[in-house]
């Protein structure tokens, strides 16, 4: 399995090398469509972040196994398993003409931040519950308040479990197409996925577009799983 996708992302880079070889004119729209999906892509996991590392706290910290904790991760864990169409259905729903956001960057980055919320919160949660109880236990005996330890203490250790998740969801944000077609389909700034859905097939826009995307899911997918190993042993080597 890994030597088949080492050699699809080869093709790729390779159709990619070569379509910017007899067309070199193609990479300043890739580069340009590549910075408008940097922006959907911080502006989306910025609008999640907030409310996800909230829920992550809320399940990690004050609800733990009580039964509407249940209830909520399981509805996280279903929503994560959600098409990506589906949000984009939502969000056609909510962002229709009347509202006046169809069509533009914000709905595009809404859309984005409803798709990598559910995701966003569990992985923080995950990170929280690594932090080892006996340093926060510490942190009340010493007298400080229980947001005091949330804010020097429990989110200090878990920080780098969260930048893992957000690498993840940043390369989520970067791949998708289907969400953005729903809420935007006639965009002129179009990001790098719907340029690529545009372009034909056999065109060397499409060869360097997909080419950056495929070496963008490679760094995020890697720097995200690398974070996240990280993020799970540091608060247990603080203890040494």
């Amino acid at each position: 399995m890994l030597l088949g996708l080492a050699a699809l992302l080869g093709a790729l880079l390779l159709a990619g090398a070569l379509g910017l070889r007899a067309h070199p004119e193609a990479l300043r729209p890739a580069l340009l469509a590549l910075g408008r999906s940097a922006r959907l892509a911080l502006l989306s996991t910025a609008l999640a972040l907030g409310p996800a590392l909230a829920l992550g706290l809320w399940l990690a910290r004050v609800a733990d196994t009580s039964r509407l904790a249940r209830a909520v991760r399981g509805a996280l864990d279903a929503a994560s398993a959600l098409p990506a169409v589906v949000f984009g259905l939502a969000g056609w729903t909510l962002f229709s003409a009347a509202s006046g956001l169809h069509g533009t960057a914000l709905s595009m980055a809404l859309v984005l931040a409803m798709l990598n919320l559910p995701s966003l919160a569990s992985l923080s949660e995950r990170a929280l519950q690594a932090v080892p109880h006996e340093l926060e236990e510490a942190s009340l005996a010493l007298g400080a308040s229980q947001s005091e330890t949330i804010l020097r203490v429990s989110l200090p250790l878990a920080s780098r479990g969260v930048l893992a998740a957000v690498t993840l969801c940043l390369g989520r944000a970067f791949a998708e197409c289907a969400p953005l077609l729903c809420v935007a389909p006639d965009t002129p700034e179009a990001p790098l996925t719907v340029m690529l859905w545009r372009a034909p097939t056999d065109s060397a826009e499409a060869a360097v577009s997909a080419s950056l995307l495929a070496a963008l899911a490679l760094a995020t997918t890697a720097a995200g799983h690398r974070l996240r190993r990280g993020g799970d042993i540091r608060a247990p080597g603080v203890l040494r």
